[in-house]
């Protein structure tokens, strides 16, 4: 017999009240979307900082509260202070999709809560990220070395940025492998000026002190940002020069401020000859991977080290998708394994274990939503929302061109503009006026040649010509 009394079961556990409580909550979560396609909540909030804060109980509560109060407090409180990503008239930053088998995947993995870190913690969870990683790796027609069948493989990220910290990691590791008796001190990181800061951020994380920001080229014609392969390669045979051990590169496929593309095979002969690990930022551009008339214009990647590509951007996923590509997993293993006796078992050695992929232990089971958006949507709906988006873009561009700057060429899903004959503060009063009249959002860039350039990136996967229409109208009236 127990030693006193057990204390009562919490209530939370009466999963027939879950079912009534997740019927609300569905309907709740259809009602929100069609609000947003009818443009009945405007997409950005007008709340001030704190007002969430104190619109909240100061404490937590002691005693269980009523399901349907705290959806009030959802319905009432968080929907009106949020930013609605998933609007029409969302234009910032890049797309936050989230296609609706990918939420009822979403939500099975959390009921099933599989903290997946080896085989035998989540036989399912293990094989199924492998499958639907190689389901991927041939719809995107990725380089077989970066197949599991070969020396490399790949496996979802919680996002680019721990994507590019397992890659730089991965690239100390293989640089002490070939020079042993090498300084950490001396390592150094070469990224472009139009790199996302999360590359900074993994040589922090990792102690590296020296990193080169590179200059990019502006091309005339097209209007890409292209980083600047002559100063790279004197940059680094400067520091090899000065003792130092370049061993990390960064490169871009669409990087976020004007969606600059490198020359992706200049970049890597570069690095093949310095035994340099060449990683490609593909976040969100790489996806065009899936669609055979777009394929083209991602070269060079047989030539790299590792690549990132975020589904939860231009996939139709929701967060936590991010695919991450590499051709040694020998360095990976290397860099992140780590056991201890309480997770051997008799598997151990003879299945993959995923934590050694990642920097933490726990892994949720990420493979289920991708599974189930894929089995709803097929590869040509995952197509056709991309196709879409780059018919419209091309369409507002040539809307837009009589009356602004067009600053770069159309060739995603992102058209960049300047007000003509204009200062930076005259586009920011413009972007201000969208903001607060048109209700539309959308965020700048800045860059050497052009100042402050607004950016328009789609998003909402059902977005019309009549959208870029309308979108067009009110930036043209906006000008003046």
């Amino acid at each position: 017999m127990v030693s006193s009394t057990l204390p009562s079961v919490p209530t939370d556990y009466d999963w027939e009240a879950f079912r009534a409580n997740a019927h609300r909550t569905i309907d709740f979560i259809v009602d929100y979307h069609k609000k947003l396609q009818s443009r009945e909540i405007p997409v950005m909030s007008s709340c001030e900082p704190g007002d969430v804060r104190r619109a909240l109980p100061e404490m937590a509560p002691e005693q269980p509260v009523p399901w349907e109060s705290t959806m009030n407090v959802v319905e009432n409180v968080i929907v009106p202070t949020m930013t609605h990503w998933q609007h029409p008239d969302f234009y910032a930053y890049f797309p936050s999709l989230g296609v609706p088998s990918a939420l009822l995947g979403e939500i099975m993995a959390s009921a099933m809560n599989q903290p997946g870190f080896s085989w035998v913690a989540s036989p399912a969870a293990t094989e199924l990220e492998l499958h639907v990683m190689e389901w991927i790796h041939e719809a995107f027609e990725m380089p077989e070395s970066m197949s599991w069948k070969s020396t490399g493989g790949s496996v979802i990220q919680p996002s680019a940025t721990e994507g590019v910290i397992v890659a730089q990691v991965s690239a100390r590791t293989r640089k002490l492998a070939e020079l042993p008796d090498a300084s950490i001190d001396s390592f150094v990181t070469y990224y472009s000026d139009q790199s996302h800061f999360c590359v900074e951020k993994a040589s922090k994380v990792l102690g590296i002190s020296h990193l080169r920001k590179i200059s990019s080229i502006y091309d005339e014609s097209t209007g890409n940002y292209a980083l600047n392969v002559a100063e790279l390669e004197s940059t680094i045979a400067a520091d090899k020069a000065n003792g130092l051990t370049p061993f990390f590169i960064s490169a871009n496929f669409g990087a976020t401020g004007v969606c600059a593309v490198d020359d992706i095979p200049a970049v890597a002969a570069i690095a093949k000859a310095n035994k340099i690990w060449l990683h490609i930022d593909a976040a969100y551009a790489g996806v065009v991977r899936v669609v055979p008339e777009f394929r083209d214009q991602f070269q060079g990647m047989d030539l790299v080290d590792s690549i990132i590509i975020n589904g939860s951007k231009w996939f139709n996923l929701n967060m936590g998708a991010s695919f991450f590509f590499f051709t040694q997993r020998e360095y990976v293993v290397r860099a992140l394994n780590a056991s201890g006796v309480y997770l051997d078992n008799k598997h151990t050695g003879n299945v993959m274990d995923l934590k050694d992929y990642q920097l933490g232990l726990g892994r949720p089971f990420r493979s289920l939503k991708i599974f189930c958006a894929m089995q709803s949507l097929g590869l040509e709906g995952f197509r056709n929302v991309i196709r879409r988006h780059v018919i419209l873009a091309k369409h507002l561009a040539s809307l837009l061109a009589p009356h602004v700057e067009i600053v770069r060429e159309v060739d995603f899903g992102l058209v960049c503009f300047r007000m003509k004959d204009s200062t930076d503060q005259d586009n920011m009063a413009l972007l201000e006026r969208l903001h607060q009249v048109e209700n539309i959002h959308l965020v700048h860039t800045v860059t050497a040649k052009h100042g402050v350039i607004l950016r328009i990136s789609l998003s909402y996967p059902q977005l019309s010509e009549n959208d870029m229409n309308e979108l067009a109208a009110k930036i043209v009236r906006s000008l003046s």
